[in-house]
């Protein structure tokens, strides 16, 4: 890596450092969590890198990518949006003599949003993945109850609450008789316990929540559902007592779940044709 290139990394990483503690003040965090879903299979970092620098991009790809595979070109004078591509070399594993590639570092890059273009149509498929919305939600929900890693009970609860992972009983309960997108939040909001929160004890459990709350809020906005009664009003408060590994940890574990959720709920709901079974073999992440 040249001196130039040294520089440019070292600028978005600052940029990487302060975004951190800005995308987690109360105003931004749902904004974030909105470009996120439509960049739910890039890393954490270039999914914030991509909304700090252009919040309104909604598909990206380097400037020969543009030009190769879809035949649309970069506008002139446009400035590309910074991100970080791995650079890879391959070791020879000792007693097996096989070559694997691993990750040295990163090196910065330049991607271009598809509003910086002109050109070909881009591909339906891609679009869909940007736009989808949900029109029919009891298929919506059973395909939630087919990717959930526990069983899923729609009845009566005692007390207030909209729904419940029970861990003991390894279930997930809803309310019965709520609005489809409240349904569909809450169950989403349980699976995500389910996923990454099994474990007993209290511990941190504000973390918990805002986790399980914003995977709930980007899958839905992924999928065009009506997100403007999600409220992240302590968002702010929990942010500012915490280490910045402890946000970027938070961060990425958000990034990683909702991409897996989502890429579980597009398998189930488009299966491969022949196949007999839509259950999701496994629910590792």
């Amino acid at each position: 890596m040249n001196s130039s290139q040294e520089n440019r990394l070292h600028d978005i990483l600052e940029m990487l450092e302060k975004g951190v503690r800005n995308v987690y003040s109360k105003d931004e965090w749902q904004n974030y969590l909105k470009a996120m879903s439509r960049f739910h299979s890039y890393s954490s970092r270039n999914s914030l890198l991509i909304y700090m620098q252009k919040p309104d991009a909604r598909l990206v790809a380097g400037y020969r990518l543009w030009n190769t595979q879809f035949n649309r070109q970069v506008r002139k004078g446009e400035k590309g949006i910074r991100i970080l591509a791995p650079m890879r070399s391959k070791v020879i594993e000792k007693d097996t003599d096989e070559k694997k590639q691993i990750i040295t570092g990163f090196r910065p890059v330049s991607v271009f949003d598809i509003s910086q273009t002109d050109g070909d149509p881009v591909p339906v498929n891609l679009c869909e993945q940007l736009t989808s919305e949900v029109d029919d939600y009891s298929l919506f929900i059973e395909a939630l109850e087919l990717v959930s890693p526990v069983p899923v009970h729609f009845r009566e609860i005692e007390d207030t609450s909209l729904g419940f992972y029970n861990r003991k009983e390894k279930e997930i309960v809803v309310r019965r008789g709520m609005s489809e997108s409240q349904s569909v939040k809450t169950l989403l909001h349980e699976i995500t316990h389910a996923l990454l929160h099994d474990e007993k004890g209290n511990d941190d459990r504000v973390r918990k929540e805002i986790e399980a709350e914003s995977v709930a809020y980007a899958v839905s906005s992924y999928y065009g559902i009506d997100t403007s009664a999600y409220s992240f009003s302590y968002i702010a408060l929990w942010s500012n007592d915490q280490e910045t590994a402890v946000l970027k940890d938070s961060l990425a574990t958000i990034q990683k779940t909702s991409d897996h959720l989502i890429r579980l709920i597009n398998h189930v709901r488009n299966p491969v044709p022949g196949s007999r079974n839509r259950k999701p073999a496994e629910y590792r992440m």
